[in-house]
């Protein structure tokens, strides 16, 4: 077969492109980084306000746009298509991508013996050899690679959130000396690549000469790929390479797609991931629908190096504070000729009709400006329905299983919603903990493997401190408060409980909280306090009596009212 009759067999997909810089070194603030020029030649850390300016996509829009012909409006309206709203999930997935490569080449400097021999070792060898009980390959390198997955429903924007962090990075940074030293090399930062719809390793290994090549100039592909040449020729030789452009950062997206392998064939791929990672020093990163969540529950999720950094799950978002600030921001771009307030009505019709999908959300809002601009030029839960039902039909099927709510009936639906049995698998066999955001983090039992929110455990330990609680009963109750409850409660509801609980006494824990001995009598402190103690407010008269209440009837903490005031404006 020859090389034009692989590459037809093996269809190249376009990878993304970042940009090419010429090396400029920053001095290092962290003692690990320094001296090595792969993290040196790398931009600053970033700040979030910095990635959240950068990340974020917003159409240029004025008021004075609506002044506009009808045809100028509606071409303007076509640039909410590429609207991105910066998410928590952007932030956080920023911070793992920055100390996954630097903290991978911690152990990649290109100037060290161990670096340099293991092209003299052969990369065959060193994936057949392993690494020992140190976890030093053949060479000596003592891989400090580390991997993640982000997985999650179909439209709520893991490819984007992960395409603009990469581009954030140069992609190829090239070096011609260092510290007066020759250094001459094109280094590969991150490279993004499909899984191939097959699920194939030899189209995934091909794919990733043919990237390369594009980003590079390189010829590998026509000095790697012929006829005849098997997948284990292929992977030594993508090692190899991987090793010699200091590969920062390998993302596989689309892994679902190994669903479609026959018996054996996922696992081949994501051993050798494992063997990336763990032997040759990669990081990898997978990105996926819920369907890919029982491929990477298995071997590969306990292979992987344990870091703390932890998977990401992305679900559709909850009628609550973020889908209110992802509604609010999206509204704003609107060429109507008159303008269209965003009531309550409008944000729950919104909701229904898209139920928090953030792809369905921002087409269905374009297309409800356009029936508008054309009709009465007013957006009203009306239109948004008639909308949908004309001209988003392939996915009201979908939008049905979602509103109806029915785990048995969204489990057929493995791209949007996970079989539980497997998820807690997943959950159960993580190294890490695993962050999850929206929807799921209300349907998923809390347990030591799923992250809480923890600006919301810092808060209710905090109500609990100033309450009376010492500090290890401030976090459990805290803790236990948070994983009995939705992530999407109010938080002055979540603080009144946690006042609420302080009224047991010190042998009535909360069920999940680990009982402690029980301390020697001491004397009754009410003597010694003052009548306006706060604690004097704990002594409960009743077992019915709320407690809170009655801090507020006297006057010692905030109404319902006055407490959300300070809470929201604070």
């Amino acid at each position: 077969m020859s090389r034009a009759n692989v590459k037809s067999q093996f269809m190249f997909s376009p990878s993304l492109r970042g940009s090419h810089v010429k090396a400029m070194y920053i001095q290092q603030e962290i003692e690990g980084y320094k001296g090595n020029p792969f993290i040196e030649a790398l931009p600053p850390i970033f700040e979030e306000e910095y990635v959240a300016k950068a990340i974020a996509k917003r159409p240029a829009h004025t008021d004075e746009q609506r002044k506009l012909g009808k045809q100028t409006r509606l071409h303007l309206v076509q640039q909410i298509s590429d609207y991105v709203e910066v998410l928590p999930i952007h932030l956080t997935l920023e911070q793992r991508l920055s100390r996954l490569i630097r903290h991978g080449y911690k152990a990649r400097n290109p100037f060290t013996t161990e670096y340099v021999r293991q092209f003299n070792v052969g990369f065959q060898e060193l994936l057949n050899g392993g690494v020992d009980e140190e976890g030093r390959n053949m060479a000596g390198v003592r891989s400090t690679a580390a991997s993640f997955a982000v997985l999650g429903v179909s439209g709520q924007g893991k490819t984007t959130s992960i395409e603009s962090t990469l581009l954030l990075y140069p992609q190829v940074v090239e070096h011609t000396s260092y510290n007066g030293n020759p250094f001459t090399l094109k280094q590969l930062v991150w490279l993004k690549l499909n899984c191939p719809f097959d699920g194939s390793l030899k189209g995934l290994c091909i794919n990733f000469f043919q990237a390369v090549d594009a980003q590079l100039g390189t010829n590998y592909f026509q000095k790697f790929v012929s006829r005849g040449v098997t997948v284990d020729i292929l992977i030594p030789n993508m090692a190899q390479i991987a090793t010699l452009h200091g590969l920062g950062v390998l993302v596989i997206d689309e892994i679902q797609n190994l669903s479609t392998m026959k018996s054996g064939g996922a696992e081949k791929m994501l051993n050798y991931f494992t063997q990336l990672i763990n032997t040759i020093g990669v990081p990898v990163i997978t990105v996926g629908t819920y369907k890919a969540v029982k491929l990477l529950s298995g071997s590969f999720s306990q292979a992987r190096r344990s870091t703390g950094q932890g998977d990401l799950i992305i679900d559709r978002l909850t009628q609550g504070e973020e889908w209110n600030y992802f509604i609010e921001g999206l509204w704003r771009y609107q060429w109507t000729s008159e303008k269209c307030p965003l009531t309550a009505a409008l944000k729950d019709s919104m909701y229904v009709l898209t139920q928090g999908i953030v792809d369905i959300a921002v087409k269905l809002y374009m297309l409800a400006q356009w029936e508008a601009i054309d009709g009465s030029n007013k957006i009203t839960s009306s239109l948004l329905k008639e909308t949908a039902t004309r001209h988003m039909r392939l996915v009201q099927p979908i939008l049905k299983l979602l509103k109806g709510n029915n785990p048995e009936t969204l489990s057929l639906v493995d791209d949007l919603y996970p079989q539980w049995n497997v998820m807690d698998d997943f959950l159960r066999n993580s190294s890490e903990k695993t962050t999850m955001y929206g929807h799921i983090r209300n349907q998923t039992h809390r347990t030591e493997k799923v992250e809480l929110d923890q600006d919301k455990l810092i808060e209710l330990v905090k109500t609990a401190l100033d309450f009376g609680a010492d500090s290890d009963k401030a976090e459990k109750i805290a803790e236990y408060v948070i994983q009995q409850n939705e992530t999407e409660r109010d938080i002055v509801a979540l603080r009144k409980e946690v006042v609420n609980l302080l009224q047991q006494n010190s042998n009535d824990k909360p069920k999940e909280a680990k009982k402690r001995p029980s301390l020697p009598s001491r004397r009754n402190k009410d003597e010694f306090m003052d009548p306006d103690d706060l604690r004097q407010a704990l002594k409960v008269t009743s077992e019915k009596e709320d407690i809170y209440s009655k801090l507020a009837d006297a006057g010692n903490v905030p109404t319902d009212q006055e407490l959300e005031k300070l809470i929201f404006t604070s």
